[in-house]
């Protein structure tokens, strides 16, 4: 494709590079496809195309859809080809007496209610400010668990009328930051409650119980209003990151060991590393090993001096929903079968074992 026509593309969607991949468009694809309530972007794309994650480059920017994340259900799409690129267009309707439409929301990239749970209440904390934040002491009363009309007190002096968020610490993550085996560790904290500043000591502060998701424990941490907005914004395009940028899954938000479609991981790239929302990866994992004379091949769990690596295995793919400076939070948008950590993720459209 023109390099003009990907600078037109690249005004137009937003983020996709002009190495990307070309959009593969299916075999059986659909005369007419009519959005339905709960439909993607992403959904719709993968009507028309192998590789929905470059939907963007076929949705062609018209009088028709002006902006794709202004379709609603109920309108109608088809594919059309101009000068040999497919391109998705908003079929016309006839207006045969004036109504009132009362429409649904526009549909997003993505499902608002897969992700936004995990996006207003998971958060990433270094381990440093970790150790810094306060923590809740307890209730005078001796409980174990505090709700809403109880007292809690938490073992740092904070400002009357200040509100404080509760987080709950729930996995640790590791990455290695260089050669010299200098690491950054990260925290996912899960939200478990709001609190307000009553009073305080010289030493510790009583609050009382606002927003309550979960009982509050003692040595749960206190942060302030978080700095980025929770309200997830779901209208992101797919985007190819660096070719060069290979993250490991290292591990579900929550700490579950086999990780699927639809779960939250973290990453071990961030801002930093030029990784941005809607990023797209593609999930491999390394081939059988092998060793043995011909005729007497045998597979191996482990590996040893001499053993023959077979072709990697793709087994899903991933978008990054929040970046961070060095970590990110990523969706398992599809997998064919569950994983554990260590997984690699890689450029959508690297070639196998291609670097």
């Amino acid at each position: 494709m023109k390099l003009r026509v990907w600078a037109l593309i690249g005004a137009l969607c937003g983020s996709i590079s002009v190495n990307a991949a070309e959009p593969n468009v299916r075999t059986d694809i659909p005369e007419i496809y009519t959005v339905k309530k709960g439909d993607t972007l992403w959904d719709i794309s993968s009507h028309f195309l192998t590789n929905p994650w470059l939907w963007p480059t076929i949705w062609q920017v018209n009088p028709e859809i002006k902006n794709p994340h202004l379709i609603y259900p109920g309108d109608q799409i088809h594919l059309v080809w101009i000068d040999g690129q497919p391109q998705l267009r908003l079929k016309k309707s006839v207006k045969l007496s004036p109504i009132i439409r009362i429409k649904d929301a526009p549909i997003t990239t993505l499902r608002e209610q897969l992700l936004f749970p995990y996006l207003a209440e998971y958060r990433l904390v270094s381990q440093r400010n970790i150790d810094k934040a306060p923590r809740v002491l307890g209730s005078s009363n001796r409980r174990g668990y505090m709700a809403t009309g109880d007292t809690v007190w938490a073992d740092t002096p904070l400002n009357v009328g200040e509100s404080w968020w509760v987080y709950r610490p729930k996995v640790t993550f590791q990455r290695t930051m260089n050669e010299q085996g200098e690491s950054e560790k990260i925290v996912t904290l899960k939200e478990i409650a709001i609190l307000k500043v009553k009073a305080k000591t010289t030493d510790s502060s009583q609050l009382t119980v606002g927003r309550l998701r979960q009982e509050i424990n003692q040595n749960d941490i206190l942060l302030p209003e978080p700095l980025t907005d929770v309200t997830a914004n779901m209208s992101f395009s797919p985007s190819a990151p660096p070719k060069d940028v290979v993250p490991t899954i290292l591990g579900q938000v929550s700490g579950l060991s086999y990780i699927a479609s639809s779960e939250v991981v973290v990453i071990d790239r961030g801002q930093l590393d030029k990784i941005s929302a809607g990023n797209i990866f593609k999930l491999i994992r390394p081939g059988a090993k092998v060793k043995g004379e011909k005729g007497d091949y045998n597979y191996l769990d482990e590996v040893t001096a001499q053993h023959q690596q077979l072709g990697e295995i793709v087994i899903g793919e991933a978008m990054v929903i929040r970046p961070y400076k060095d970590f990110s939070l990523a969706v398992i948008l599809n997998s064919v079968e569950p994983f554990q950590a260590g997984v690699l993720a890689v450029s959508p459209d690297r070639l196998p074992n291609d670097g």
